[in-house]
């Protein structure tokens, strides 16, 4: 799949390391090499919303929305962020807003 990083999720992936950072650049090589959404580990949709997606890595909740285009498959990860914000309305209204 072809995957873009949003200017947030590629700040929170800055700032994490060790074992999480590890965690997550795995978590990325697996869904490039994913030939669909079923074969990523830990991936569920997202009930509520059409496109999106999010992935467990450790204790922080990676969100990407998929849009199905004509010449592929195009991931964008949108917020890498901890368990217990993951599902605040704050993030959810802003992944509804790019759910498209």
């Amino acid at each position: 799949m072809k995957v873009q990083f949003s200017k947030e999720f590629s700040k929170a992936m800055e700032k994490l390391s060790g074992k999480l950072k590890k965690a997550a650049i795995s978590a990325v090589n697996e869904v490039i090499d994913a030939s669909c959404v079923e074969e990523i580990t830990d991936c569920k949709k997202i009930e509520s919303l059409n496109n999106v997606y999010r992935i467990r890595i450790g204790d922080r909740r990676a969100f990407f929305v998929l849009h199905i285009m004509i010449d592929g498959d195009l991931v964008k990860f949108e917020y890498l962020v901890s368990r217990g914000e993951a599902y605040a309305k704050k993030n959810m209204d802003r992944l509804r807003n790019r759910d498209v």
